[in-house]
């Protein structure tokens, strides 16, 4: 079955806490906190939102056509959008990464997110690989990565455009042989 159709299959994920679902324009302000704080979007290579109109384009112009690859993180609690976590396909690999409102770091959304795309994407997409990289300064989403299993197998300069300079980032890697002995 093509990959795309196995993605579309899946738009909605639940967790114990958290509901996975595509991101919607309605979404903008809870967003807007996320994106238009300089602490959470520091060392992503993302230009910060500077107001709610800006949020909206990228809503349009990014995460709507994204929307195979993108899901909102919203607190069931809360009907909230707390963040948001991608898993982006490119034949059988795949890569993670996160974003989250500064409010809810160190609660464990992140992991619980990242462990339930980490599953689908072995044991649904039958994925080989998935990798995630952060920057060296930010250990938080290194512990996030390590939770889920993955190893740092290195790290690599990664050229951040908007801010026009490289920066060392920490290796992320999980494949399915470990993960199946690991998890399954």
């Amino acid at each position: 079955m093509n990959m795309s159709v196995k993605l579309a299959e899946h738009l909605n994920f639940e967790t114990e806490r958290l509901k996975l679902r595509k991101i919607k324009m309605a979404d903008a302000t809870d967003l807007f906190e996320i994106c238009g704080n300089p602490f959470v979007v520091a060392n992503t290579g993302s230009k910060v939102d500077a107001n709610i109109i800006e949020t909206k384009e990228n809503i349009a112009n990014y995460f709507i056509p994204q929307g195979l690859s993108i899901w909102a993180l919203e607190l069931k609690s809360k009907q909230k959008m707390i963040g948001f976590i991608e898993l982006h396909v490119n034949h059988d690999q795949g890569e993670m990464g996160w974003m989250l409102n500064q409010s809810y770091w160190g609660h464990g959304f992140a992991p619980e997110a990242a462990i339930c795309l980490r599953d689908f994407a072995f044991q649904t997409l039958n994925l080989s690989v998935l990798t995630a990289s952060c920057d060296t300064e930010n250990p938080k989403s290194s512990r996030v990565m390590e939770k889920i299993g993955m190893k740092k197998v290195g790290q690599t300069w990664n050229y951040l455009r908007l801010e026009e300079q490289s920066v060392l980032s920490d290796y992320y890697v999980l494949v399915k042989n470990e993960y199946e002995e690991k998890y399954e």
